[in-house]
């Protein structure tokens, strides 16, 4: 199994999914629920955040890899 193939396994899996799905719930909550006073606390929620929605981005990146080397247009 290559990379890409791993990557797609993980975005099909219901567990990843439900596990990725769970941790941007709960640093949403963090930030939307959040005192108004709390802003170093909204910041660090929002820098997990983002750096969770990457990790995703990324292994997206690497399960798309195959289909956009398929579609490239090659000239020889």
């Amino acid at each position: 199994m290559n990379k890409a193939e791993r990557a797609q396994t993980y975005l099909r899996d219901e567990f990843f999914i439900e596990l990725f799905d769970a941790q941007v719930e709960f640093y949403k909550s963090k930030i939307f629920n959040s005192h108004e006073d709390d802003i170093e606390g909204r910041e660090k929620a929002l820098v997990k955040l983002r750096a969770i929605q990457e990790f995703h981005d990324s292994i997206q990146s690497i399960a798309d890899q195959s289909e956009i080397e398929k579609k490239r247009f090659k000239v020889f």
